[in-house]
């Protein structure tokens, strides 16, 4: 038999940790004010009502029906298999950061360091910055030579590897030790180290808020963030950048969904468990963005610059802008941990789902290995080996070309969508909404709103997700990372990562049809 949560509401939890992540504090925010700020919230409600919501309640009624991972829940239409994985690389980079917190003086607020070079400086006056940004555009900011060469040694490019950074080799180590000792016993244990990360962040975000709300220069910040640009409305850029983050953001598409819900109890009432954890996953990110524009607010203040001079996404906000926010804070070392502290929690309990999704793949597959004793230690061990190997080539100098190349290929994007249609396929139009309700229907009995699930997942969340295709396809840029393009081959290899996605699903199709014997239409 299947295991079960210990108790409901460890599948919520769960859900929660692995929903609201990074994404929400680093992606969001800066999505929000680039996008038309206030005015951006007018297609992200809207898709997360008639995508992100809708394809959860999907997932989590599959996974708990068929009480099964990615590759048995999909047994039931088996044309329809797929495979998925992981991110690990941010929580070493994050960890670098919190250790560097507690140092004396912070590293990426000074210039006298063996990583800085002649072109550092140190943005602590309004003079500086003032000068620096508009007059010698060469100069570099103490807390971006921290990020390039301090954290990254970064290295001229992708066919440059370099050696490997031994800090962060040491850091990925201890992480990969800590994700075994959480999930070798399984979703029971896993599930109780995820109640602290969980609602550890929330807190975190909250109390960052309340001191960033208090700072001079916040409201200017958060204006920025906020301000309502409607003509924004108009760009249909801004509409499918609303629909990738929605995706993004919940794990829709990706398998994770189907996995916790198949440990649900059958009767589980994840109707109402999926509500509350869209809205959660909603709500912290708008909150997210208070508590970066009110210290990037500050920030702008104090230095005397406009605030698209310190407003960023990913990497760039996350280990240069907020950084240096934080270090023209009284106690910059408390909190620049408590805000690194924040990210770890919400990049390490997405790692436990991912990580746990990725061994139940291979458990669920292979009756072979089931047989065997300590099957899910051994398996787990194996995994977490594996994954730290592959990782090295992250942790090294040209490591951040590796994961860019890697992220920008990966799980958003067309991708993304295309698995999204092939799900909803399946389910809606060749099992069949019938039959799929009277499954749901023995699972929690009647239940509030077929009608409006029923439009939406077979008609409003596939046009949606193949507006998305459309838009990504025809959209076709070469791969780069702001101004390095990437060479001919690794433009190939990452080709190779988005194909590698989707590639299965008419690859399997094929293989079944071939060694069943049966029909398609079978």
């Amino acid at each position: 038999s299947r295991e079960t949560w210990g108790r409901s509401i460890d599948f919520l939890f769960s859900a929660v940790g692995y929903s609201v992540g990074l994404g929400n504090l680093w992606r969001f925010p800066y999505l929000c004010f680039e996008n038309g700020g206030g005015a951006f919230l007018v297609p992200y409600v809207l898709f997360t009502l008639l995508l992100g919501i809708p394809m959860m309640l999907l997932e989590t009624s599959f996974g708990q029906y068929v009480r099964g991972g990615v590759m048995k829940s999909w047994d039931t239409i088996p044309i329809f298999k797929d495979f998925i994985s992981t991110y690990m690389t941010l929580l070493v980079w994050i960890i670098k950061y919190m250790v560097s917190s507690c140092s004396l003086n912070l590293p990426w607020s000074t210039c006298g360091n063996h990583w800085n070079t002649e072109n550092c400086v140190q943005f602590s006056s309004s003079v500086n910055i003032t000068h620096n940004i508009t007059s010698s555009a060469h100069r570099v900011s103490a807390a971006e030579e921290f990020w390039l060469f301090g954290v990254l040694g970064i290295s001229s490019g992708i066919q440059n590897l370099g050696s490997l950074r031994s800090d962060l080799v040491l850091y990925m180590a201890l992480l990969w030790v800590a994700v075994y000792l959480v999930t070798f016993k399984g979703i029971k244990w896993s599930s109780k180290v995820i109640y602290v990360t969980a609602t550890l962040p929330v807190i975190l975000i909250v109390v960052v808020l309340v001191r960033g709300c208090t700072l001079d220069g916040a409201r200017d910040g958060l204006w920025f963030y906020l301000y309502p640009d409607l003509t924004k409305l108009a760009n249909i850029q801004v509409w499918m950048t609303a629909a990738t983050q929605v995706g993004y953001s919940t794990g829709i598409g990706v398998g994770y969904m189907i996995f916790l819900g198949s440990f649900n109890n059958f009767n589980q009432n994840f109707h109402r468990d999926v509500l509350v954890i869209g809205i959660t996953n909603a709500m912290t990110s708008f909150l997210s963005g208070f508590a970066v524009f009110s210290s990037l607010g500050f920030m702008a203040k104090k230095l005397n610059v406009t605030m698209e001079n310190v407003a960023s996404s990913g990497p760039g906000l996350v280990f240069i802008a907020y950084p240096q926010s934080i270090s023209l804070l009284p106690m910059p070392q408390l909190w620049g941990f408590l805000f690194f502290l924040t990210l770890l929690m919400l990049g390490f309990d997405s790692q436990v789902v991912h990580f746990e999704c990725f061994v139940t793949y291979f458990i669920d597959g292979s009756k072979r290995l089931r047989s065997i004793r300590w099957h899910r230690e051994i398996t787990n061990a194996v995994m977490c080996f594996m994954s730290f190997c592959v990782g090295l080539a992250m942790v090294s100098e040209g490591g951040i070309y590796v994961f860019e190349m890697s992220i920008q290929s990966g799980s958003t994007g067309w991708g993304l969508f295309l698995i999204c249609i092939c799900e909803l396929v399946a389910i809606s139009w060749i099992y069949g909404l019938d039959n799929y309700f009277k499954d749901i229907k023995n699972m929690i009995g009647e239940f509030r709103g077929q009608f409006v699930l029923k439009i939406c997942w077979k008609f409003v969340s596939p046009m949606i997700c193949m507006a998305g295709v459309i838009y990504f396809l025809a959209g076709f840029k070469p791969l780069q990372t702001g101004s390095y393009i990437y060479p001919p081959w690794a433009q190939v290899v990452a080709q190779l990562i988005s194909f590698s996605s989707v590639i299965f699903i008419p690859g399997y199709a094929v293989y079944i049809k071939l060694t069943s014997g049966k029909s398609f239409s079978q």
